[in-house]
Parts: C-alpha cells; sequence; structure tokens
C-alpha cells in the first residue's frame, strides 16, 4: 500500500481515499451490499489522561513534581520533605515506582523494571490506589491485599506508559459506493495499546 497525500491519503494501490492516514498495516477493505466498507486505525492526539479522567487506576505521585505531589510522595513514604530522610512508616499500599527514560518513558514496579545505571531512577514516583480501588481491597487479608495493590500497580504503570508514549489510538470506519467514492465515516478514540485497538477495530465501531 502506497499512501500519497492530496487533500486526503489515498491509496494508490486501491484506489480508494481516506479522510485520515492510517497507521502503516492496520488497514481492511471489506466489499459490502452498496459498496465497501474499510476500517484503519490512526493516532490519538489528544487522549484523556486515565489517571486523572477515570476511576480505579489510582494515581502517582513524583517527588520532582514538587507541591501536592511532593507532599504525597513524602507522606506515602514515610520521608521528611526537607532532609527526603525516610523518618517514618511507609503506607502498607504505598507502591515505589521507578523510571526508565530514554528516547521514551517507562514506568515499572520498583525493581521490576529496565535497570540502567544512566537511565534509570529508583524511586522516581510513587503509586496509591483511589478510593475506587480502597473500596474492592478493604475486604481482603493483608498478603492478599499487597499482592493486589502490586498487581493495580503493574496495570497503572503499563497504562501510564502508553499514555506518556502515545499509544493510544483512534478507530476509523469509512463507507463507499461502488464506484470507491467517500459516503460517510466515524471515528471513536482512546484505545490505550495497539493489540487492543487492533481487536477492538474490528468489533467497536
Amino acid at each position: 500500500m502506497t499512501i500519497v497525500k492530496r487533500s486526503r491519503y489515498e491509496d494508490t494501490e486501491t484506489g480508494f481515499v481516506y479522510r485520515f492516514r492510517p497507521i502503516d498495516g492496520t488497514v481492511t477493505v471489506e466489499k459490502t451490499k452498496t459498496g465497501y466498507e474499510a476500517r484503519y486505525l490512526i493516532v490519538d492526539d489528544e487522549p484523556e489522561n486515565p489517571f486523572e479522567d477515570w476511576d480505579g487506576n489510582g494515581a502517582f505521585s513524583c517527588w520532582a513534581n514538587g507541591g501536592d505531589e511532593l507532599d504525597t510522595f513524602c507522606k506515602l513514604l514515610g520521608y521528611n520533605r526537607d532532609t527526603r530522610e525516610q523518618t517514618g512508616e511507609e503506607h502498607s499500599d504505598a507502591v515505589r515506582i521507578d523510571k526508565y527514560e530514554h528516547g521514551g518513558i517507562v514506568y515499572s514496579v520498583n525493581n521490576e523494571g529496565r535497570n540502567c545505571r544512566w537511565d534509570t531512577s529508583k524511586n522516581w514516583a510513587v503509586w496509591f490506589p483511589d478510593d475506587c480501588l480502597l473500596g474492592e481491597l478493604k475486604t481482603l487479608t493483608e498478603k492478599k491485599r499487597r499482592e493486589k495493590v502490586i498487581e493495580h500497580a503493574r496495570r497503572a504503570c503499563k497504562l501510564f506508559n502508553q499514555w506518556a508514549n502515545g499509544d493510544v489510538y483512534c478507530l476509523v470506519k469509512e463507507t463507499y459506493n461502488a464506484d470507491k467514492n467517500p459516503v460517510d465515516y466515524d471515528v471513536v478514540g482512546g484505545y490505550y495499546g495497539i493489540d487492543y485497538a487492533m481487536e477492538a477495530l474490528k468489533t467497536e465501531i
């Protein structure tokens, strides 16, 4: 497939013209009763922040951001804000987060991700469950609760990495008549992770 941009994006091999630039390898075209239907992915340039706009993902607090985040960071880990020394107890639901940064940003649970002496910042942030997750955790035993907290933290890191690195997509469906002229289109955004977006493209638009 060779895409050429004119007023829109033209596939010179098939003759279809797309309203948006498809991500390579995501286009499927099917014959319909009235013409054709094309589905493909595009990058979501304005994704929602899942840690501000959604419940159930918890929240990261980074010491380097200062202000309220630094206060939260110190409180959860039992640090003295001024000396950065640990003077109190670490909250049992707090999860320390490392950051690897080299071209992109990768968050991981402490000591579980990429460990580079130059590019990995240990204990860069702390993750803590939000009210939605705390309600789910309250009936668990101490051991099971800690296991579940770490599981949620891993999931939050994966979601953060997708959001921070532009791994978020829109699904696009375009319809054409029998002469391959565009008729209508639909776009749905907010799909985090290419694998999830590719699966959703088959059925969710």
